[in-house]
């Protein structure tokens, strides 16, 4: 899908075989089939790199500065946690902005409604609106991520006797933030390089406001990075965490086996001795022979199991 966004405060959708329309600054293709590609790169002059292109992982395909042309992009960029990591392609000049996505995103969204809040234009300030928004997304999901960490961080210290099952999906939700962390991890580090390099590049035709915008989202982007790495040590604590508890309910589960085992060898040996057929055997004459004999048979479990108890093993 090809949609046109100008200076006056509209989006367009072009129809198919259309012009696009006069006075767009930004051409956002989304998945683009071959001839809306073709459409864009006769409307911005512009060569377009292929998927392949954008999703190559070597420094020299992900940022380059050619003929006034900005090439940024993006091999791993995602907004939601159920989507695979798409590759996302930037091409900025001075008048306009070239964005190319295989995923949506409500990111870009937000990036149009402050595009034409601006009273910049051209492509720089498209370009700083689309990177403002897109680390505003990322912010929200650390704090998402933050949120849900702390709550489980309660939930597993807790003083309450933690469950099989408990621990169970407790590791799986472990597995789950880890996953979306590395996903927001991947598409900070994407943006870090292209912010990184356009700020090493400065073209002219990037003024102040904007060069102003992208060292904002740099900081932000920094300090991102920072809870990144903090959410990263908590999940690994938490994570060791869990995995203790359940050494410690084995071992509790062992312990409770071996003191089975030990209490019950007792009575099997007095069961084993009166089972003897011998002809003199004082205890089969007894009147209360039979009485006696369970009665050591049930002393000989519980005596073992109250020694343990002692001692503190149970």
């Amino acid at each position: 899908m090809l949609s046109c966004h100008g200076i006056d405060g509209k989006t367009l959708t072009p129809a198919a075989d259309a012009d696009l329309p006069a006075g767009c600054i930004w051409f956002d293709l989304l998945d683009p089939s071959e001839d809306e590609t073709r459409r864009v790169e006769r409307a911005s002059g512009l060569k377009l790199p292929s998927q392949e292109q954008i999703r190559a992982v070597e420094m020299s395909s992900r940022v380059r500065f050619d003929d006034e042309a900005l090439y940024l992009n993006v091999p791993f960029f995602t907004h939601d946690e159920d989507q695979p990591p798409t590759p996302f392609g930037l091409i900025v000049t001075a008048s306009s902005l070239v964005s190319i996505r295989y995923a949506d995103s409500p990111a870009f969204d937000l990036a149009v409604q402050a595009l034409h809040a601006t009273t910049q234009h051209g492509g720089a300030a498209a370009f700083a609106s689309l990177i403002g928004a897109i680390v505003g997304q990322i912010a929200d999901r650390m704090e998402a991520i933050t949120a849900t960490t702390g709550a489980l961080s309660l939930r597993i210290l807790c003083d309450q006797r933690h469950t099989t099952a408990m621990l169970r999906a407790t590791l799986s939700e472990v597995g789950r933030l880890e996953s979306r962390l590395t996903r927001a991890r991947l598409t900070m580090t994407g943006l870090l390089r292209i912010i990184v390099f356009t700020h090493e590049s400065a073209p002219d035709w990037i003024a102040k406001p904007e060069g102003m915008r992208l060292k904002l989202a740099h900081k932000d982007l920094d300090v991102l990075s920072e809870l990144d790495g903090q959410l990263t040590d908590k999940l690994q604590f938490l994570l060791d965490a869990v995995l203790g508890f359940i050494n410690i309910d084995q071992n509790d589960v062992m312990k409770i086996l071996t003191v089975a085992s030990v209490a019950s060898i007792p009575p099997v040996i007095l069961v084993g001795v009166w089972g003897m057929n011998f002809v003199r055997m004082p205890e089969l004459k007894w009147n209360y022979g039979y009485p006696m004999a369970l009665t050591a048979i049930v002393l000989s479990m519980v005596i073992p199991v109250l020694w343990f108890k002692r001692r503190g093993w149970l």
